[in-house]
């Protein structure tokens, strides 16, 4: 086991990179800003991954969709976060408009349980790749293929919207959808069936799937089924749950993390851990299995041969390791990267000045100001453009961020972290 975490080791070199003088609090009014106006484009509360800009082959803004219902799910989290922290009506109306957007998804393709990555209007520009076919009604596209982490994604934004929203209605809205969505997996030989009638690609939960080759997938398919249970009340549930017990998913969910060296640590895997580890260890009072559930996370946060998340700095697993194990450690450096995170991680430096205008704020795009020592995880300002710097791997060198990218992307990453932690007591307002 690692000892005791903190901040890596760095070299002073200059003026912070990419810097603004906005608080925590006020990138984090600026990120939602932009994500309620520029990343939910249809208005029915679903979020896009990324904001193509126009071409003179390609004259309209299109976008990504291919993760929709991961980003939803976490943005219904995020927004049941922020009213949770701030009594904000409009978090409280986004929240509800991302949930409402999960149901969309999950009833789209007029198959029962079969969720779509992604859907908009048919009269809509869109740029991606992957199948996508028309919805019953003739009113939508939809893109198919689906994988577990937006069965993951998606499930994390129910449980947290559904246990810590006082919105009348709730459980009568998601129970139908939650209930389809599960028992279209558990029907199908606890694998996600898709349109044609196949397993998807990434859709595989079966015992010996999960025990020889992706362990991380018996956390997810624990995770569903409990999240299932307490939306419903539906005792099928349960018993499915203690079934997934029985045969040994709590115990093999324990290696969710593969032990890697740090350059080749899979960092999408390890949110798909902390979204699914969460709502298990809210819902699971069993010391037994709970025990489990807490040794994943103990491998996740602090590694094994090598180093787990807990060395990177990374704000959500410090804090969620906080509110896990009551260490706080992580808490502070967490802190620091969001403090820290440039702008120009997500936009190019006209859209930065125009926010710049009208939010206040000045932007200096001066010169990193942090190296890491040799072999550790890079500060922040170092890293390249992402979609989301929790997924990003830190000790990966990026690439110069100044030139203009063809796509933005939003800030998600820092709101999930950030409103999180004002939830919680780990940050305060006026930072």
């Amino acid at each position: 086991m690692l000892g005791a975490l903190a901040l890596p080791a760095v070299l002073a070199v200059g003026t912070p990179a990419a810097r603004s003088d906005l608080t925590l609090a006020g990138k984090a009014e600026l990120f939602d800003a932009d994500l309620a106006e520029r990343f939910t484009p249809f208005g029915d509360g679903q979020v896009v991954a990324r904001r193509w800009l126009p071409t003179a082959g390609r004259p309209d803004v299109t976008y990504n969709m291919s993760d929709s219902a991961y980003l939803t799910g976490i943005y219904c989290a995020t927004q049941t976060w922020r009213y949770r922290a701030t009594g904000d009506p409009d978090a409280a109306r986004l929240a509800g408009a991302a949930c409402a957007a999960l149901g969309h998804l999950a009833t789209v393709s007029g198959r029962p349980g079969l969720l779509a990555r992604g859907a908009s209007p048919v009269a809509v520009p869109w740029f991606d790749d992957g199948v996508w076919r028309t919805s019953p009604d003739g009113r939508h596209r939809w893109r198919g293929n689906v994988s577990s982490d937006q069965v993951d994604g998606l499930m994390f934004g129910v449980f947290v919207h559904f246990s810590e929203t006082d919105a009348p209605g709730v459980r009568a809205r998601m129970a139908p959808f939650v209930s389809a969505i599960v028992d279209a997996i558990l029907g199908g030989g606890r694998r996600i069936v898709g349109y044609d009638g196949t397993p998807t690609t990434w859709g595989h939960y079966e015992i010996d799937y999960v025990r020889d080759r992706e362990p991380m997938n018996a956390l997810l398919l624990l995770q569903m089924v409990k999240v299932a249970h307490a939306v419903t009340g539906d005792l099928r549930y349960e018993r499915a749950y203690r079934q997934l017990i029985a045969e040994g998913y709590a115990r093999i969910g324990e290696r969710a993390r593969l032990d890697r060296p740090p350059l080749r640590a899979n960092h999408s895997d390890d949110v798909l851990i902390a979204l699914a580890l969460y709502p298990l260890l809210e819902l699971e009072r069993d010391p037994s299995i709970r025990a489990h559930y807490l040794e994943a996370a103990r491998r996740w946060y602090r590694g094994g041969v090598h180093p787990g998340v807990g060395v990177e700095a990374n704000p959500l697993a410090g804090f969620f390791w906080r509110h896990w194990t009551g260490e706080g450690g992580g808490v502070a450096p967490g802190v620091e990267t969001l403090r820290r995170m440039p702008l120009d991680m997500k936009w190019n430096r006209a859209t930065i000045d125009a926010y710049a205008e009208r939010f206040g704020f000045t932007f200096d795009p001066g010169p990193p100001a942090l190296e890491a020592a040799p072999g550790g995880p890079l500060p922040i300002e170092r890293r390249g453009r992402t979609w989301s710097f929790l997924v990003q791997n830190p000790y990966r060198p990026g690439a110069d961020r100044t030139p203009p990218a063809p796509f933005e992307t939003n800030g998600l990453d820092y709101l999930l972290s950030y409103w999180f932690g004002r939830a919680h007591g780990l940050i305060g307002p006026a930072e």
